[in-house]
């Protein structure tokens, strides 16, 4: 089994976990915010990349640190990954998880590169556009990526957008030469 598999199955159980208990709301703050923390303490992350930090070790830790911080579930959720070994993969689950909210819940995420910042206009008319043509609701992640000489790229599932100013040149460019 491989490892995105293996998220998503973590992932999948967790959100049946907390649809059986009535938990899924508080469960899914529990998990934007352990993220958020997991994302701003680069200690913890590393802590539960390490292969060599005992798993007893690390459910302990999981437990001191979020024992009556988070839902129960969420907590012993945590606990069961470190304990059998998956402590590294414990974001990609958590991300995972939320993804699979925001699936059932019909939002989808697009990545969005481009080569200056997006005003807050220029986003809603990007999003409205993504939303029409998905008929779904989109949730915008933007980034400003310098190694674009203008224009955008937007992902969106496995669908690419790419309007930037690189692809253009390099189609004239084929087109030039062929």
């Amino acid at each position: 089994m491989n490892a995105p598999e293996v998220v998503r199955r973590y992932a999948a159980t967790l959100l049946e976990a907390a649809d059986e208990t009535g938990a899924t709301a508080a469960v899914q703050r529990d998990v934007e915010r352990l993220l958020e923390t997991m994302h701003q303490s680069g200690e913890l992350a590393e802590f539960l990349a390490n292969p060599l930090a005992d798993s007893q070790a690390q459910a302990d830790a999981l437990r001191q640190l979020f024992s009556g911080k988070v839902e129960v579930l969420t907590l012993n959720f945590l606990r069961l990954m470190a304990v059998r070994g998956r402590a590294s993969i414990v974001g990609a689950a958590l991300g995972s998880f939320l993804d699979l909210v925001a699936e059932r819940e019909g939002i989808i995420s697009a990545e969005v590169r481009s080569a200056v910042a997006l005003s807050a206009d220029q986003r809603q008319r990007l999003r409205a556009r993504l939303e029409h043509h998905s008929g779904r609701i989109v949730r915008l992640d933007v980034q400003v990526d310098a190694s674009l000489l203008g224009g955008a790229v937007v992902r969106v599932g496995d669908t690419v957008f790419d309007g930037s100013v690189n692809t253009y040149l390099e189609r004239l460019q084929a087109r030039l030469a062929g």
